[in-house]
């Protein structure tokens, strides 16, 4: 067994990426058009715990789309709605 096999079993590293959609499918990939979000680390993979991990990333991403949030344009100097 090498190095490199042993050591995977010993950590896990998910990365949750956002990727936006509503754009042509030539630019959804690209790498400025990706998100990371959030990443799940620990002992072993999450499985069927990873709605634990991302409750909290799906309550806000309604948020925003539901109400907004409130933000400020420096470069403005106003407030908007996000």
């Amino acid at each position: 067994m090498g190095v490199d096999s042993n050591v995977s079993r010993k950590h896990s590293l998910w990365p949750i990426l956002l990727i936006i959609y509503n754009l042509p499918y030539w630019l959804t990939m690209k790498r400025k058009y990706m998100m990371l979000s959030m990443m799940i680390f620990g002992p072993r993979h999450p499985r069927n715990d990873i709605d634990v991990y991302l409750n909290p990333l799906i309550k806000d991403l309604r948020l925003l789309g539901d109400e907004g949030v409130g933000m400020f344009d420096a470069y403005e100097k106003m407030n908007f709605n996000l």
